[in-house]
């Protein structure tokens, strides 16, 4: 809190950053936006850029000509966006988006319709920082000490078991762990025929009648549950795992060390 009886206290002016401007990354020349994978690199490496405040631009339409456009902060997306608030150096970066065979999980309609969505452009803004020349020449330094820099954030791993047996009972052993990665927190969900139905909400969840959980974290982890009647046909469950990572790299050499 600021010290209301400074009365005499001098204004202090922050002019450590010069200017933040935000440039607008497309993907490779050949990207079709199928129904496969959307690359959109930064080659260029002297930069100080600030991933966390990145986000995704998106064009397009849907059947009968409805266009579209929105904008997604990647720090909804990735868990290192959300985490890591500080600035890149000398890093190339290269943003990997997967599309999915249909499109039948983003939209609520009636099926009969038969709707595609058809993307016209896909964008990557990215900001970049600059420094005023003290602080440069001090980033300079950093870089040509040729030390590691650490970038802590929490990784996101979601595993799916597509389906449940009609029973009321369930145990499934969900992975392996490595010590080095703390488990933070683990979102346990459950949905039923939903998934690839137009029909359905697909950001919807099913309690299933659940009536106890359990979760045991000895190096694999053990989620067992129970329901009061049998899980109904075509459910599927879904375990979010959040976990401590630390990524090393050397913005001199290039080199970046994934600890795991």
């Amino acid at each position: 809190m600021i010290d209301i009886l400074s009365i005499t206290g001098e204004p202090i002016f922050d002019d450590r950053i010069v200017k933040i401007e935000t440039h607008t990354y497309n993907p490779f020349a050949n990207t079709t936006f199928g129904y496969s994978e959307i690359r959109i690199p930064i080659q260029q490496q002297d930069l100080y850029t600030l991933p966390c405040e990145s986000f995704l631009y998106v064009e397009g339409n849907l059947t009968q000509r409805k266009d579209f456009n929105f904008c997604v902060p990647l720090s909804m997306l990735l868990g290192f966006c959300g985490d890591y608030q500080r600035l890149i150096v000398n890093v190339c970066h290269e943003l990997i988006l997967i599309r999915a065979r249909n499109d039948n999980n983003c939209l609520v309609g009636n099926p009969v319709t038969e709707s595609e969505i058809e993307l016209f452009k896909v964008q990557w803004g990215m900001p970049h920082v600059t420094l005023n020349e003290i602080n440069k020449l001090s980033m300079l330094q950093t870089l040509e000490s040729g030390r590691y820099l650490s970038m802590s954030f929490r990784s996101w791993d979601l595993y799916e078991y597509p389906l449940l047996q009609n029973t009321t009972k369930h145990s499934w052993a969900v992975k392996t762990a490595t010590q080095l990665e703390k488990p933070r927190y683990v979102i346990f969900a459950l949905q039923t025929s939903r998934k690839n139905v137009m029909s359905q909400n697909g950001s919807v969840f099913d309690d299933c009648n659940l009536s106890n959980v359990k979760l045991y974290l000895n190096l694999t982890f053990h989620p067992e549950f129970d329901c009061k009647e049998n899980v109904p046909s075509n459910t599927t469950a879904y375990c979010l795992i959040i976990h401590d990572r630390v990524v090393p790299y050397n913005p001199l050499t290039n080199v970046v060390r994934k600890i795991t």
